[in-house]
């Protein structure tokens, strides 16, 4: 449910994402059903992966960390050659950065050059 929620405040402000020249991308372990209810009824702009083997969200060492079978809520700002430049691994399901906190890491990405 705290996933959902992220994602629909994430649509509400799409514009100023956009504005930053960044894209989103959700990954969901949920099935194909439970996570299509988000981008089904909520109308996202953004593609949501689904990985319902939890893939990629093993690649980025956020599955299964209190041995729930679960992955954690975690957020990434991915740079354009793909380096990741900023994380924030929830404590909780409910713990999710605010959107203000990510629109602030894509600035300093936007703002300070890569050599």
């Amino acid at each position: 449910m705290f996933c959902k929620m992220q994602l629909v405040k994430l649509q509400q402000e799409y514009s100023i994402i956009d504005s930053l020249n960044a894209q989103v991308l959700a990954i969901s372990t949920d099935d194909l059903e439970g996570a299509g209810w988000a981008v089904n009824q909520q109308g996202l702009e953004f593609p949501v992966l689904y990985d319902p083997e939890a893939t990629v969200v093993k690649q980025y060492g956020v599955f299964n960390t209190a041995d729930d079978g679960k992955a954690l809520p975690a957020t990434f700002v991915i740079d354009q050659d793909g380096y990741v430049r900023w994380q924030y691994l929830g404590k909780s399901t409910s713990d999710r950065p605010a959107n203000a906190l990510i629109f602030e890491q894509l600035r300093q990405i936007i703002s300070v050059p890569t050599s």
